[in-house]
């Protein structure tokens, strides 16, 4: 099995993650924000399978990272939360990530809150919500550079999680690397990153342009906005 792309820090695979997780040893620290099956125009990824099919793959991707992974953190879909928190265990636990005070709008509904599940022990004293947290669903109010990918996972939400979750000295580990923000953050925070994306159009986005980058996040917990000027510094918990 050859990467596409691999540095000093990270290591990208391009295929389909329920072949290539088998092909791996941990342990990992494990980040996901996977596909959500809602109909979103991914490059090559059908993200609107029938429900068991989709929890089929759910269940088949879980299962390798739990085995590969001393600890997990997910960014599950909300129509999915309960089976995916079955699938996980219920020694998982949630942290709460409040929009702002104006919400989002879902399908009539005003959504105040997304929400992560866990197995992982915080490395600093944190409370279990998280605010002022940096994502994509926020509209006008995100501003970071999504890279025009419907999935996009922001640098704030994945640098707090790196940061608070994750221990120092184990790999992380990202099976839909997406625009490859978790590769990014682990870099810039002088960590080893194992991950997979799907479409080839996109680990070529991550090897040829991503991996060169700044990330606009750092470990400070700056943000940069669209424009490139200085975003408040979001202290993440209160």
């Amino acid at each position: 099995m050859n990467p596409y792309y691999q540095d000093e820090s990270v290591t990208l695979y391009h295929g389909d993650c329920r072949d290539i997780l088998p092909q791996l040893q941990g342990p990992f620290f494990t980040f996901s924000d996977p596909p959500y099956n809602v109909g979103k125009e991914y490059k090559g990824w059908n993200d609107a399978m029938p429900e068991p099919k989709y929890l089929e793959f759910c269940a088949e991707w879980i299962a390798q990272v739990k085995r590969l992974s001393s600890e997990v953190c997910i960014y599950p879909p909300r129509k999915y939360y309960l089976e995916y928190w079955n699938m996980l265990g219920r020694e998982y636990k949630q942290v709460i990530l409040p929009w702002t005070p104006e919400g989002a709008i879902r399908g009539g509904f005003v959504n105040q809150y997304a929400s992560l599940l866990t197995n992982a022990s915080p490395k600093e004293r944190v409370k279990d919500v998280w605010y002022k947290v940096q994502m994509q669903g926020m509209g006008y109010f995100f501003k970071e550079n999504n890279f025009d990918h419907p999935g996009y996972t922001s640098e704030d939400l994945t640098g707090r999680v790196l940061r608070y979750l994750a221990s120092p000295e184990i790999p992380v580990l990202d099976p839909f690397g997406g625009t490859g923000t978790t590769a990014r953050i682990a870099k810039n925070m002088g960590r080893k990153c194992v991950t997979i994306e799907y479409s080839e159009q996109w680990c070529e986005f991550i090897a040829k342009n991503r991996m060169a980058q700044m990330s606009f996040f750092t470990p400070s917990n700056t943000a940069r906005t669209r424009q490139g000027q200085a975003a408040p510094n979001f202290e993440g918990f209160e």
